[in-house]
């Protein structure tokens, strides 16, 4: 091979590598999402509420061609409500799945849904839901959030080891409150009961040591926390219905285009929708 044979072949083999390194790294760009969402949750992994999560969290990937990046701390790794909403506070986390309790601490007017025997159907709830939430949306905003969907967590009932027949009955238990809950606090104080307040992540090992023997939980909640197995009566009547919501911190969804911003509410309410309608099938059933 000829010195200019030689030289040619090595501008050939600089030119492929530089053009292989420039795809490599055009690849890589175009593989970070321009926002990546840190969204937490105390549902756990393989739930129904999980598994409509990484049903969105695929369809958010896809519609937003990549832009938009869903990553999820299921199972309360991210702590309790109160743990998560002060870890938006100082932006560890962006987004997240509120039951009232959790809602309650930035909006306390929003626990108005979570008041004791006030719906009768879900008629009345979807009714009612609709009508407020523009309102919540408003005064969310006012409090620093945007209001992606409202939520369904579903018909609480009183779960407990011992048999619950009258409201006496319960000022003999250990009944469990979540703390931060002064809805729950006031309504089993009404009924003679001193309350034993706790995290929702203390829960489990409450009931396996005896601290507790009492619960409030929708039928699904008992099944998909673990909780079921400490448990053997549950009072047919409703306690109360409990509301939802997902929020996301304004300081993150300030900095999205308006048009990811709107694909991503639109995606979470469809996803709540759907959710909705399978969790009630699903409380029914267990």
């Amino acid at each position: 091979m000829s010195k200019k044979d030689a030289l040619n072949s090595a501008a050939v083999i600089f030119f492929a590598l530089s053009l292989c390194t420039a795809l490599i790294f055009a690849c890589h760009s175009s593989a970070q999402a321009r926002f990546i969402i840190k969204f937490a949750t105390v549902a756990p992994e393989g739930s129904t509420w999980m598994k409509h999560m990484r049903e969105l969290q695929k369809k958010l990937k896809v519609e937003s061609k990549g832009q938009i990046g869903f990553r999820i701390y299921p199972g309360g790794v991210a702590g309790d409500e109160l743990d998560v909403l002060r870890k938006i506070r100082i932006r560890q986390i962006h987004c997240a799945a509120f039951t009232g309790v959790g809602l309650g601490q930035i909006l306390p007017m929003a626990r108005v849904m979570d008041l004791p025997f006030l719906f009768r159907n879900y008629k009345e709830v979807d009714l009612v839901r609709k009508k407020l939430e523009p309102f919540f949306e408003t005064h969310f905003k006012e409090k620093g959030f945007d209001l992606l969907a409202l939520a369904e967590v579903g018909d609480v009932h009183i779960f407990s080891k011992k048999p619950v027949r009258r409201v006496s009955d319960l000022s003999k238990l250990r009944v469990w409150i979540w703390s931060g809950d002064p809805i729950a606090k006031e309504t089993f104080s009404s009924m003679g009961v001193s309350p034993v307040p706790l995290a929702m992540t203390d829960v489990n090992t409450a009931l396996s040591t005896g601290m507790i023997d009492t619960v409030y939980v929708p039928p699904l909640g008992a099944l998909t926390l673990q909780w079921y197995p400490y448990l053997k009566f549950m009072m047919s009547l409703p306690l109360a219905y409990s509301t939802g919501a997902v929020l996301i911190s304004r300081s993150f969804s300030s900095r999205m285009t308006t048009d990811l911003f709107n694909l991503l509410k639109k995606d979470f309410h469809q996803t709540m929708a759907e959710l909705t309608e399978d969790l009630r099938a699903q409380n029914k059933e267990t």
